[in-house]
């Protein structure tokens, strides 16, 4: 009787553990909650880039170990989950890399939502973004809205504890791959994506009584106003990077923007007139934007606009990073004062092992064309300002 009794209270241990994960979702009809006590937290992950069976385990341990540590409410992958390094990658191995990454999230039931980056849009040969996104769908814990003129591109509301109202929004954009022809940037979001954008703000904002809804966007590749939080300087100044989109150098700009630029941003074409950005002025929900892509690139700040815009440096030990500073961002809002959400970066080296200061691969880096041009100016920038000019 005794060890009934234990079997039965084991079991409800365990169920009150599942459900301590998820208790701000809805699984019947995975509707989104703020908590109880007013909190809700997400989980940005991105530039996991595996790899199939041949994926590196710290990435994954290190993915396991944030969601045990943090207890999101909402993960949320911002695109490159296959690496580029991976000439022979197959269908299968597609699937056993958002297996890798979505299994310890269905087995929590954590809630998740993704898009996708340049490299995975590199790989629409081996999986079309349609069956791509099959694969997410499989999982119970896509909670993505399917809402959006394309599969990785929705927005999902986050309820008031009682359900009241949608007192938050989340944004995820496509953020779609280079434009043959067009130099070194990305195309950024399209027309079809920018209406279904304008739409969806009107559509929130009426329901809120006039009110925009607080959103944060999250995308792949940034948006070129990225470059307001830096500001040009000399090729010697510290901190220096070179940009090729432009052949100049560039520093955060300390009196907008905290954290580490480690490369010059590959954002959208310098060229391209997208006009997300200035949507995202005018319709007012926008309190942040955050983009993956430039894996040693962390800084965040404000525009002069007043729109936050910020990184996370991404994951995978497959391609380069910031050796044991390989982070995913944390956000944490409460329904009361959504606009004064709070975000940090919790890394590898934070929970996994406090002494990894070196990855071989980090030494594949777009940041050594840094040092290279630093040699270059160091001889030959008399003659480069002389062409200049």
């Amino acid at each position: 009787m005794m060890k009934k009794v234990l079997c039965v209270l084991l079991s409800v241990l365990l169920a009150f553990g599942c459900c301590a994960f998820a208790s701000a979702a809805d699984p019947a009809d995975k509707t989104l909650k703020f908590h109880e006590d007013g909190t809700f937290k997400i989980l940005m992950i991105n530039d996991t880039q595996d790899v199939g069976k041949g994926g590196d385990e710290r990435m994954t341990n290190f993915l396991k170990a944030a969601v045990d540590s943090e207890k999101p409410d909402l993960v949320v992958f911002v695109g490159d989950q296959l690496s580029d390094v991976y000439p022979f990658a197959t269908a299968e191995d597609y699937k056993i890399v958002v297996d890798n990454i979505l299994q310890p999230l269905e087995e929590r039931h954590i809630p998740f939502i993704a898009t996708l980056g340049n490299h995975d849009h590199d790989r629409a040969d081996v999986m079309s973004e349609a069956d791509m996104y099959k694969l997410y769908d499989a999982y119970s814990m896509n909670y993505s809205t399917e809402n959006g003129p394309d599969p990785f591109t929705c927005n999902v509301e986050v309820k008031t504890h009682d359900g009241s109202r949608t007192a938050f929004n989340v944004y995820v954009i496509d953020s779609n791959n280079k434009v043959p022809g067009e130099g070194l940037g990305y195309a950024g979001i399209n027309e079809e994506q920018l209406k279904w954008y304008n739409e969806t703000s009107a559509a929130l904002k009426a329901a809120n009584g006039g009110t925009p809804v607080p959103s944060l966007n999250f995308q792949h590749v940034p948006v070129k106003e990225i470059y307001n939080l830096l500001k040009e300087c000399d090729w010697n100044t510290e901190g220096a990077i070179f940009a090729r989109r432009d052949n100049k150098w560039y520093t955060l700009d300390e009196s907008k923007a905290t954290g580490h630029l480690g490369e010059a941003p590959c954002s959208e074409n310098f060229d391209r007139i997208t006009g997300q950005y200035e949507a995202w002025l005018a319709n007012g929900d926008i309190m942040g934007a955050f983009f993956a892509h430039d894996h040693v690139n962390n800084f965040m700040g404000t525009t002069d606009d007043g729109i936050v815009l910020g990184y996370n440096g991404g994951c995978s030990f497959r391609s380069y990073g910031i050796g044991g500073d390989r982070s995913v961002r944390i956000f944490e809002l409460n329904e009361d004062d959504v606009t004064n959400y709070t975000t940090r970066l919790v890394t590898y080296n934070d929970l996994i092992d406090p002494d990894v200061n070196f990855v071989l691969g980090d030494l594949v880096t777009p940041a050594i064309l840094n040092y290279v041009m630093k040699v270059v100016y160091f001889f030959f920038g008399w003659a480069i300002k002389l062409f200049k000019k």
